[in-house]
């Protein structure tokens, strides 16, 4: 992949985290939201939910971090299904069984 391209789906990434954040931030806490709350988000947002989750540490910290879309893309429709398998459970639990 060449530069200029990568830096653009970064800059894309980074955004559309951005733009998310405050969206999550005003009606979740950190580790708060749970299966059935992403589920609920349409297949637009899904992803950008677990880019911007992929920007935290271990503790809910963001942290600078190079997201692979590829592999992160690759997560969602996974994280769907094990979602919708236990609706309850704490999505950000989920999330760091896979980062």
């Amino acid at each position: 992949m060449n530069t200029k391209l990568t830096m653009t789906l970064l800059t894309a990434t980074l955004l559309s985290a951005a733009m998310i954040t405050p969206v999550l931030a005003a009606t979740h806490k950190s580790g708060e939201m749970t299966c059935e709350d992403f589920l609920a988000l349409n297949d637009v947002v899904q992803p950008k939910v677990v880019y911007w989750s992929a920007g935290l540490n271990q503790e809910g910290n963001p942290m600078d971090a190079v997201i692979d879309v590829d592999a992160t893309d690759q997560l969602v429709p996974v994280l769907v299904t094990e979602c919708q398998k236990t609706p309850k459970v704490s999505f950000w639990d989920k999330i760091k069984e896979h980062f």
